[in-house]
């Protein structure tokens, strides 16, 4: 036998098959098993071996042997294809498989890259676990249910993928489900307990339609030390009834301490409903106030989008009766299909193109009511022709309703845009939002000047509501706008006189008193956990060897404290961190500015500063993250998977959006949750419709 191990490959095929008489040697000498899979031939008057699956020829002669027909059938990928392929299962009539040809580990081709149209084709190890995890995986992130293991075709499709893949039952899968989600759930934690800044909570209530219990959604926000803003859910569990503030307090307190993160809370934002505010109050007597920004004063942030929607409610209330007539007639032209049809025939008619459908305006939302008045005032001389055409519908506007509407609508169109830029943003740090809720202040100024009575009305009211949550969100919105190089405190006192007038230099002052009451707060904590580590670590080795120190030691200690002392004194006459931050001038405006990366590359100049702006951008000012995640809910506990446990509707919840972020930052994964606040509640009217 030859020592040259690699195969001697000739292109082409042979020219025929020769018989064992035809060749000299004896019939002893083929008894190697690698002949099964070799035809003996010869070409061009030498001695060949051609393979019985990719037809390449070898070298056959009597001194050649046979090391390097077996290296090519470790290499040859069509002899892979046809063991696959001829792979079987054989039942057994007590209803057990036997696995003929292949062990559970088989090799299978995968394709590399693909380049010019050429496929680079290598082997794999086949792994029944790994293809299980696959699907777990994708029952959960696609919402599938879990018994589309059991279904007959979903099987068939897997034979067909790989017969050696034996298929899980539902109770299988669904335990597989459960191990993902502890370890995903290992993973999370461990991402908070390598964090070193404040976490930001957002929370919510969400009673499922098809079950009709409630669950609450709590989702953590910091900014790592990489200067990525993660929004990650920690729970999405099952609260049981009542749903009192002592209830929703015990819930949340536990999340937080099981997380290990309460003495980390920076804020908590929540909307408007009473039972949170007095969770907020009994969660505030649990934790130790000491650990809390300020002593708790930036601790409970409202929801801007929640206040705006109350603000706009309040207004809406003026003009009721001309949104009444306007809901009763889309509702009327809706109800059934002929009357879709005679809508639309008229629509045609008068050469009005029907585009967009009615909408019918869910009574909760002020977004919807607006984008059903702006839809009707597109087809407003089909209503006025219908009237003539219809006996029965009798809720037609008047000309002047019709005007009322056009102006509310103009009017609206701001804080449409507003609630949408609050509902979801690509890049959703908190110093985005003072600017608008700046313009919201004085487009309400403007409809004061209106010469319209109900629109003044309107004003006055939005604008009482208006001040009365604006201390609510006043200092974190500014902080955070401070906090942004383009704007520091110039964008403050650009719009402070228009909105504050003669006060406004009075409220410039309390936002700039403010700043250096954050600042000197986060002083002292820093101060006290140096102080405590120092005197931790030396405190014991000081009081028994002080007594036995020399006098030149002693004085030598004197001496160096003396330093710290003028150290100390130097640094409280220098200009403060805040002082110089505010005295180097801003940025110029641009798009596409990233205040994250901006911090990243400055914290060494502003040390104090960055921590602050790592706490304070990653707050919040909406339950946005909460309401996109009761959307998902709603899909995942439909009507016809109402019977899930809790906790499997937890895992499942939780596992999906720990799977689709991938440890991605908030800022890339938020860029598919726009209007998922406005639509909320709209879906969930419709989901039960739909699948009825």
């Amino acid at each position: 036998m030859t020592s040259n191990d690699s195969p001697r490959l000739v292109d082409g095929v042979g020219d025929g098959v020769m018989n064992d008489d035809n060749f000299v040697r004896s019939k002893e000498r083929f008894r190697s098993v690698v002949w099964e899979h070799f035809d003996r031939v010869d070409s061009d008057g030498m001695r060949k071996a051609v393979c019985k699956y990719c037809k390449s020829k070898l070298v056959a002669r009597c001194t050649d042997g046979t090391r390097h027909l077996h290296a090519h059938m470790k290499t040859c990928i069509m002899r892979k294809q046809k063991e696959i392929s001829s792979y079987s299962k054989v039942k057994v009539e007590e209803g057990n498989e036997n696995l003929d040809t292949f062990t559970s580990h088989s090799k299978k081709l995968r394709v590399l890259k693909v380049e010019e149209g050429n496929a680079n084709l290598d082997t794999f190890t086949f792994d029944p676990n790994e293809t299980r995890e696959m699907i777990a995986k994708l029952i959960i992130v696609h919402e599938y249910p879990l018994s589309c293991v059991d279904h007959e075709y979903f099987k068939k499709m897997i034979e067909s993928l790989n017969p050696m893949f034996n298929c899980v039952s539902r109770n299988t899968i669904k335990n597989d489900i459960m191990e993902i989600y502890q370890m995903e759930r290992a993973k999370v934690l461990s991402l908070f307990e390598r964090n070193k800044s404040r976490v930001a909570i957002t929370t919510d209530m969400w009673t499922c339609g098809s079950q009709t219990m409630g669950y609450t959604a709590i989702i953590g926000h910091f900014i790592d030390d990489s200067w990525i803003l993660h929004g990650k859910i920690l729970r999405f569990m099952h609260v049981k009834l009542p749903h009192t503030g002592e209830v929703l307090c015990d819930t949340l307190f536990n999340t937080l301490m099981d997380f290990n993160m309460n003495r980390k809370v920076s804020a908590l934002t929540v909307d408007n409903c009473s039972s949170n505010d007095r969770m907020v109050l009994f969660l505030l007597e649990k934790i130790d106030k000491s650990d809390l920004i300020m002593s708790g004063r930036l601790f409970h942030i409202r929801c801007t989008a929640h206040i705006l929607n109350l603000i706009v409610e309040d207004g809406l209330f003026v003009i009721s009766n001309t949104i009444v007539k306007v809901r009763d007639s889309v509702s009327y032209w809706r109800t059934t299909t002929k009357r879709r049809e005679k809508f639309d025939e008229v629509a045609r008619r008068l050469n009005i193109s029907c585009t967009r459908e009615l909408v019918l305006d869910c009574t909760t939302r002020w977004n919807s009511t607006y984008l059903m008045i702006v839809v009707a005032l597109e087809y407003k001389a089909v209503f006025c022709r219908l009237k003539l055409l219809e006996i029965q519908y009798k809720s037609l506007p008047s000309e002047q309703e019709w005007e009322l509407a056009q102006i509310l609508a103009n009017k609206l169109k701001p804080f449409y845009d507003v609630t949408e830029i609050f509902s979801g943003t690509k890049y959703p740090t908190s110093n985005l939002f003072f600017v608008h809720i700046c313009e919201i202040r004085l487009s309400l100024d403007e409809w004061l000047g209106s010469s319209y009575e109900e629109i003044k009305k309107m004003a006055t009211i939005m604008i009482e509501k208006f001040e009365k949550y604006w201390k609510d969100v006043h200092g974190i919105l500014a902080l955070a706008t401070i906090l942004d190089p383009r704007y520091k405190m110039k964008l403050i006192e650009y719009y402070f006189p228009m909105i504050y007038g003669d006060d406004s230099l009075f409220q410039i002052e309390r936002v700039h008193n403010f700043c250096g009451d954050l600042i000197k707060d986060y002083e002292s904590k820093l101060k006290l956990r140096e102080g405590s580590y120092s005197s931790s670590a030396s405190s014991s080795s000081h009081s028994i060897s002080h007594s036995l120190m020399s006098f030149s030691e002693r004085q030598a200690e004197r001496r160096l404290g003396f330093r710290n002392f003028v150290k100390s004194n130097v640094i409280e006459q220098k200009k403060t961190e805040l002082q110089s931050y505010l005295d180097d001038g801003i940025l110029v405006d641009f798009d596409n500015f990233d205040i994250l990366s901006w911090w990243r590359v400055n914290q060494c100049q502003y040390p104090l500063l960055s921590k602050i702006a790592r706490d304070i951008l990653a707050i919040p000012v909406s339950t946005v993250n909460s309401e996109s995640a009761f959307n998902a809910g709603g899909r995942v506990v439909s009507l016809h998977r109402r019977r899930l446990h809790p906790n499997t509707v937890e895992a499942l919840m939780c596992t999906q959006s720990w799977l689709r972020q991938d440890d991605k930052p908030i800022l890339t994964s938020m860029e598919n949750a726009t209007n998922t606040f406005m639509q909320g509640d709209v879906e969930d009217c419709k989901e039960v419709d739909e699948a009825s």
